[in-house]
């Protein structure tokens, strides 16, 4: 044989000792990572070597049930459990560490956190059992929340209960106590709940307020009308009240009545009649008059505060009131100058100086009185014919003066009668004998001389 066909058939040889050599090292492994298992096939010799050639390069805080340099055989089991970052936040510590395992309460007894009896675990975020082991993450934020006693109070009850939850609204709902946004609460919902803590709570009611605009209806906690008002933007002008008061709790039937007020001051006028005065015109003529000045109305002036109730008004106060324009009476003259005039007349002239118009009766004196007759007169003379009877107050001017009455001829005024109210009157004087019945108006004239005193008005 020559060389070269021995070395052809020695390095065939070796290719074939070769193959077989890595036919050999084949191997199933079974890698269970974190938990999760799954089967591979390798020549890897030693354990490092395969978790290099499957990129998981081993953490000195990993656990590994085999030792990185064993060597692997076939159907071998390797456990891996990859070491995460653990934050840990417990009675206000911040602690970090990093480890493979996966209990929380492994993981606290390592950063030597005690755990008691009602204390709750959070693992990122959620509610985790310490002793069940928890699925693979790259880190865990462990948050240790310590049971607090709480105080509850409500309008009705008091109670104690324990709690660890994370908030307080939490702490309350896992007491069947829920908790709506309009109700009241002298805590922050999210804010975790401290030790010894003391619950105020005040459940909302349905109010309504009842306006002229119309029925306003929400739900409130607030401990005062006017609170309750303020939450819902309800305003209150100036003189608005409500019923009950803003200061009143709220009514236990909801009920609440606003009213809308509003005030305006207002200037009233009122005219001011003038009066008339009486002056003595010497140069006017006896019972005539004459306008010696105009009267003109003055002016009343008043402020007036006005109140209305959900528009409708209510009460009027005047509060001051003053003469805007001053009054200015009318000032008559009544004439005083005596003129004797003359008249003829069917009983022959006479000579005058007033005339007067009145009502004209008759009497004697059996029709005095129902029961019995007399003659007797004011001034003594006997009652007959030609005496005329006036009333008191004209008498004390006309008593003894002579008068002429058409159709009666002349009479002396000397006796005094009662009267027609309202009228200017004159009694005409007869015997029974020669009696004459008269009822009508006459025009009365006062004959000469003119006596001392003058009745200027007549009245």
């Amino acid at each position: 044989m020559k060389v070269g066909h021995l070395r052809i058939a020695g390095a065939s040889l070796l290719i074939v000792g070769l193959l077989l050599l890595w036919t050999g090292t084949r191997k199933s492994v079974t890698l269970i990572l974190n938990g999760e298992s799954k089967s591979f096939t390798t020549h890897a010799l030693r354990v490092v070597d395969l978790l290099i050639q499957l990129g998981l390069e081993p953490h000195p805080q990993d656990r590994i049930s085999l030792g990185l340099k064993t060597w692997l055989m076939d159907k071998d089991v390797l456990q891996l459990d990859r070491a995460a970052a653990v934050v840990i936040y417990v009675d206000g510590s911040l602690s970090q560490l990093t480890s493979p395992e996966r209990k929380p309460a492994n993981l606290l007894g390592l950063a030597q956190v005690r755990l008691y009896p009602g204390d709750r675990v959070l693992v990122n975020g959620l509610n985790a059992d310490p002793e069940i082991a928890l699925d693979y993450s790259e880190i865990y934020l462990i948050q240790v929340l310590r049971t607090v006693q709480v105080r509850f109070h409500d309008q009705s009850s008091s109670q104690i209960f324990y709690t660890s939850a994370p908030t307080v609204a939490q702490a309350l709902a896992e007491q069947g106590q829920a908790i709506y946004a309009v109700d009241w609460i002298n805590s922050e919902f999210d804010a975790a709940p401290k030790k010894d803590l003391a619950i105020d709570y005040q459940s909302a009611q349905k109010l309504e307020v009842h306006t002229k605009a119309g029925l306003i209806e929400f739900y409130s906690a607030a401990n005062s009308i006017g609170a309750a008002l303020a939450e819902q933007g309800i305003a209150l002008q100036s003189l608005d009240y409500t019923q009950p008061a803003t200061q009143e709790p709220l009514p236990k039937d909801g009920v609440i009545h606003l009213v809308r007020v509003s005030e305006q001051v207002v200037i009233e006028q009122e005219p001011i009649a003038f009066e008339s005065e009486l002056q003595p015109a010497p140069d006017v003529e006896l019972d005539q008059r004459i306008t010696l000045q105009a009267g003109e109305y003055g002016l009343l002036a008043r402020r007036v505060r006005i109140r209305t109730e959900d528009g409708e008004e209510v009460s009027r106060k005047a509060e001051a009131e003053w003469v805007a324009q001053p009054v200015k009476n009318r000032i008559v003259g009544y004439g005083t100058k005596v003129v004797v005039k003359t008249l003829s007349t069917p009983d022959g002239p006479i000579e005058y100086w007033r005339s007067v118009s009145m009502y004209a009766t008759s009497y004697s004196p059996c029709r005095i009185f129902d029961d019995r007759c007399d003659s007797y007169t004011a001034s003594g003379a006997e009652l007959k014919k030609g005496i005329v009877a006036v009333r008191g107050y004209w008498y004390r001017y006309y008593g003894g003066t002579q008068v002429y009455v058409p159709g009666y001829g002349v009479g002396l005024v000397a006796d005094v009668g009662g009267g027609i109210p309202g009228r200017f009157w004159i009694d005409l004087g007869y015997s029974d004998s020669d009696y004459v019945s008269w009822h009508q108006d006459v025009t009365v004239y006062f004959l000469t001389p003119v006596p001392d005193q003058i009745m200027y008005i007549v009245q």
